[in-house]
């Protein structure tokens, strides 16, 4: 008997309508059913937009087959495709993007189980964005050092973490480090190495010393053995008796030291191999004395490799003329840097994490 093969029918697509939009850095979708929705700033409007740039009852959509009707409802600012304002019911297709004032909105044609797939994997991110965060220290606000920080993940999540505790009653020490990519792995492989820094996992490393633990790190952490991820990691330790600094930048870029005698931003670094990457290298301290009322500030690339409203890419240099701009009143300086990056910064989520972590010599 000759068998008959069977093939599997591929499932019928089931095709939904979207709009999508970041609020406060949240990513939304929301779906929109086939009685069409209104968007707004406030109930009823079935789409709550709670922005400034948005009216009450902004502008509606409805459905109509594959395609929907984009209808401004007399709104205050307007609502625009492509910059130009309309001015009667307007149809648009998947992908168009609309702004409601200068608040930008995508309508999608999407099949509706690949929108549940994705919104599992951003629960998911969420979940290791929350473990992230769970592990970052409590803000130092009295004593001899204090510290203040701001971290704002990116969508997709990349690979910041940091830390800082005592070592002992004379000695305070902090890091920063910046896995490669994005993503739940990035996130997992920086909270174990930050956690691997916090407990001093590191056998036989003298953790007085920046660089020994920059080596040791490296030889816990090889990339072929996590999954082809590497990581630039700038590590301190402060003496309190002697107010001397020692630092090493593995593969990271500098950090910054203001002071009262010298208000312009210096940068504080030594080359040395990115972590992960070889399995031996040589890495090197660096010192700096921090006089009453320095100022250290430490962050990652995400603070300042952004593109700007203009289409031009900031460079480190951008993020230290933020520095040296006048402080804002109940506004922690991690804060104002992130207030002025994003004020900068292109409409939507950051391309990577925000990090920046301020360490206060008193």
């Amino acid at each position: 008997m000759v068998g008959r093969s069977i093939i599997a029918e591929a499932p019928a697509l089931q095709f939904g309508h979207f709009l999508s939009f970041t609020l406060n850095e949240v990513q939304a979708r929301v779906p929109v059913g086939a009685a069409g929705a209104t968007l707004g700033r406030s109930a009823p409007a079935e789409v709550v937009i709670s922005s400034p740039e948005v009216s009450r009852k902004h502008c509606r959509i409805e459905i109509q087959g594959d395609y929907a009707i984009l209808s401004d409802l007399g709104s205050t600012n307007g609502t625009r495709i492509d910059g130009a304002r309309i001015e009667r019911p307007t149809r648009i297709l998947s992908g168009t993007q609309f702004t409601l004032g200068s608040f930008p909105v995508r309508y999608e044609r999407r099949d509706s189980r690949e929108v549940a797939e994705e919104a599992e994997l951003a629960a998911d991110i969420k979940r290791a964005e929350d473990y992230v965060r769970a592990i970052l220290p409590q803000p130092i606000t009295t004593g001899p050092v204090q510290a203040d920080w701001c971290f704002i993940p990116s969508a997709k999540l990349g690979g910041d973490a940091f830390g800082y505790q005592y070592l002992n009653d004379e000695l305070f020490s902090g890091f920063l480090l910046d896995v490669s990519g994005h993503g739940i792995g990035s996130a997992m492989h920086a909270a174990n190495v930050a956690n691997t820094l916090r407990r001093r996992a590191l056998p036989g490393v003298d953790f007085t010393d920046p660089a020994k633990v920059a080596a040791g790190v490296n030889e816990v952490f090889p990339m072929e053995e996590h999954n082809g991820l590497m990581l630039s990691l700038w590590i301190f330790t402060y003496h309190l008796p002697t107010r001397q600094l020692r630092f090493c930048a593995a593969g990271h870029h500098p950090s910054y030291l203001m002071t009262p005698e010298a208000p312009e931003p210096a940068p504080l670094w030594q080359r040395s191999p990115v972590i992960g990457m070889l399995p031996f290298g040589k890495w090197v301290s660096g010192t700096a004395d921090m006089p009453p009322g320095a100022k250290l500030f430490v962050f990652s690339d995400g603070a300042f490799e952004i593109v700007d409203g203009h289409g031009r890419q900031w460079s480190m240099e951008d993020l230290r003329q933020v520095m040296m701009q006048p402080a804002i009143a109940g506004v922690s300086e991690p804060q104002r840097f992130y207030k002025a990056v994003r004020a900068a910064s292109r409409p939507g989520p950051l391309d990577d994490d925000f990090s920046v972590m301020q360490i206060t010599f008193a």
